[in-house]
């Protein structure tokens, strides 16, 4: 009976040895292809990692996916208000500057037509500023002590918009003509007949000194132009029949810029008098203020 069992156990030993090599081998089998597995989802996940990195907005698609519901309208909520806080905050810092400004005691340019009056003021207290912007001194050594300026009346010549200065003088009965532009501008001083509002000229009739011309049928025009006054017109005949002579007339050619001397036809002369003169508004017919009055500001004539 000892005998046989003996042979026995040892088969058992073996059979149960052979199942543990099967046993070890399976599970080693199991774990390599669990790494292999497990491999294989690496380099899945890092090719669609590298994927979302190429395409921005699926990646962005997949964190939005990942967001609640509540944390989307609230992510969709900031998006849209961004740039309309950015916006806001650029006005606000604008208006900090000219907030600044004011408070730093910096006006904000003003257009000429608001100007102009400040500068004829000046003029209006002191007269004697006229000649910072002109040369009077002629004028000044021909009159002597009667060099002076009494009265002002506004009218825009040329209808731009900002009004002309003309400043007169009852006792040298001369006008002198401002305009402005970004300061006082001195365009004529003469003895002035009128106005003509078509041709926007100051017209003036004989010469205030020296000699030439007939005086009484002599006139002449300067047009004005923003902060120019352009030399347009001189005409003028002289009678001399009673003396056995012709009638002369004398014409400015503005093309050419000279005169022209022509006997016994008046067509010409006629035509530039009907032109120039005619429409003209005398300068007895406009208000003139005393410089103490700064009422014709009020009144641009």
């Amino acid at each position: 009976m000892k005998k046989k069992i003996w042979p026995m156990g040892i088969w058992t030993a073996i059979v149960i040895g052979l199942s543990g090599c099967g046993i070890t081998m399976n599970r080693t089998e199991e774990n390599s292809a669990s790494l292999q597995r497990e491999e294989a989802a690496t380099e899945s996940e890092n090719e669609g990692n590298v994927q979302d990195d190429l395409t921005e907005p699926e990646h962005e698609g997949n964190v939005q996916d990942d967001l609640t519901e509540p944390e989307r309208e609230e992510k969709v909520h900031e998006e849209s208000t961004e740039p309309e806080t950015e916006r806001t905050s650029l006005e606000e810092d604008a208006a900090d500057i000219f907030k600044d400004t004011a408070e730093n005691g910096q006006p904000e340019k003003k257009e000429p037509s608001e100007n102009w009056q400040e500068a004829y003021q000046v003029f209006l207290d002191d007269w004697k500023q006229i000649e910072k912007y002109g040369d009077f001194s002629y004028v000044e050594w021909y009159f002597g002590d009667r060099y002076s300026f009494d009265k002002y009346f506004l009218c825009d010549i040329d209808k731009n918009g900002t009004p002309e200065l003309l400043l007169y003088s009852t006792y040298m009965r001369l006008t002198a003509v401002f305009t402005y532009t970004d300061e006082p501008v001195f365009l004529v001083y003469n003895r002035i007949y009128g106005i003509n509002p078509e041709t926007k000229e100051v017209v003036i009739n004989g010469h205030w000194h020296g000699a030439g011309g007939s005086g009484i049928d002599e006139w002449s025009a300067y047009t004005i132009s923003g902060d120019v006054a352009e030399y347009s017109l001189y005409i003028d005949f002289i009678d001399t029949a009673e003396y056995g002579s012709e009638i002369h007339y004398s014409i400015y050619d503005r093309e050419t810029e000279e005169h022209k001397h022509i006997q016994d036809d008046s067509t010409e002369y006629d035509a530039l008098y009907a032109a120039h003169v005619e429409p003209c508004i005398p300068a007895e017919e406009y208000f003139l203020y005393d410089l103490s009055d700064a009422g014709g500001f009020a009144h641009i004539q």
